[in-house]
């Protein structure tokens, strides 16, 4: 009776390791069929080593279509990356007849986020969000891209092709963003998932950049170890007009690899880009600087502060009158802090940000 009640306990504890996490990114391709029709096929990146059980338990994902109705595409194919990290290319694949013309963001919520991504802290939540929106007015197929499972080295540039195959004469333009979460509900509305810090701010240095004419995601260069989430959205483009845009979230895996190495320059924001609006450069006569978005805003505001050698950081939130509303330090001697400030109790105007560190403060106007 003990051994039986041993071997209960064992299978309960190791339960949760079979479904360990293993949900690497994915993406969702719409390719049009005829009138009203598509296909939509949605690509998990799936971690067969760390995540066997989990992986071969991901039979179906949910879809919402974007017009109300919703349904579980059925897994149709796995196909095993080339770099023998025990990356699944997974495609769930069904069709869909809209019952008018419109625009519609096709979007899937799925549970299981891998784990241990140096660049998105605790933010509660295991799911990944895709999404992708479409014209229906319009017969097209959304780009199909390359896989966005990737491996770099330490102090080496990460460079990889991201041109796409398109079924029709449009042109696409691909830009960084944070990840996307939803918001609650069965078909949630996309949210910025503000727990997220683009890889080149762990280590506070270096290029993290998409270069628009070649098509290409750089990175120069990696200096920490580890693995990073990374995301994009395609926009496609027919007569000036944007037709589609895709959602695309994948993974960069960094260890110590042999090969030449590159000195890895000043840190450069993703978002703002140059050593001015993001950690200040090589001028004596800036130390500190500070970027906020979304501007204006409604509800809660990102703020970073960069400074140029480690200090203590403060950052204020003030109105016009000189009232300081808010204040916030930094525990201990840092490059960069990253506060979200509640905003939604605050009369609509102006407001400052400013941040300090022991040589200089630096100031930014907002709205309300």
């Amino acid at each position: 009776m003990k051994s039986v009640y041993i071997l209960f306990l064992s299978i309960l504890f190791l339960a949760p390791i079979c479904q360990a996490t293993h949900l690497k990114g994915g993406e969702i391709r719409a390719e049009h069929i005829n009138g009203q029709t598509y296909k939509i096929t949605v690509r998990l990146y799936l971690d067969a080593q760390i995540g066997a059980g989990a992986t071969a338990a991901q039979s179906s994902v949910p879809v919402c279509f974007g017009d109300g109705n919703t349904s579980e595409l059925q897994r149709a194919s796995s196909t095993p990356l080339s770099d023998n990290s025990g990356i699944l290319a997974t495609d769930y694949v069904g069709t869909y007849t809209y019952p008018a013309s419109g625009t519609y963001q096709i979007s899937s919520t799925v549970d299981n986020r891998s784990t241990g991504m140096l660049n998105l802290e605790n933010s509660g939540s295991s799911f990944v969000f895709l999404w992708t929106v479409i014209n229906t007015q319009l017969a097209n197929s959304t780009p199909a891209l390359p896989y966005l499972s990737f491996n770099a080295g330490i102090r080496q540039i990460f460079s990889v092709d991201l041109k796409p195959t398109l079924a029709d004469a449009d042109s696409i333009s691909i830009r960084l963003q944070k990840l996307s979460k939803p918001s609650p509900g069965t078909c949630g509305v996309r949210m910025i998932e503000h727990a997220y810090k683009y890889p080149n701010e762990i280590s506070n240095s270096g290029t993290f950049k998409i270069l628009a004419a070649e098509k290409k995601l750089v990175w120069q260069a990696p200096e920490i170890a580890g693995s990073y989430l990374f995301a994009m959205v395609v926009d496609e483009w027919r007569d000036g007009i944007i037709i589609s845009q895709t959602y695309r979230e994948g993974t960069i895996e960094v260890t110590d690899r042999p090969g030449p190495t590159v000195e890895v320059p000043p840190y450069e924001s993703v978002e703002n880009g140059g050593p001015i609006t993001s950690t200040p450069g090589t001028s004596p006569e800036i130390s500190m600087s500070v970027e906020a978005y979304p501007v204006p805003t409604q509800d809660f505001l990102t703020v970073k502060a960069y400074s140029k050698k480690r200090s203590l950081i403060k950052l204020q939130l003030i109105d016009l009158s000189g009232r300081v509303i808010r204040e916030i330090s930094s525990d201990t001697p840092v490059i960069n802090m990253q506060e979200e400030l509640d905003m939604r109790n605050l009369s609509k105007g102006v407001y400052l940000i400013r941040a300090a560190n022991d040589v200089e403060s630096v100031s930014k106007k907002v709205v309300r």
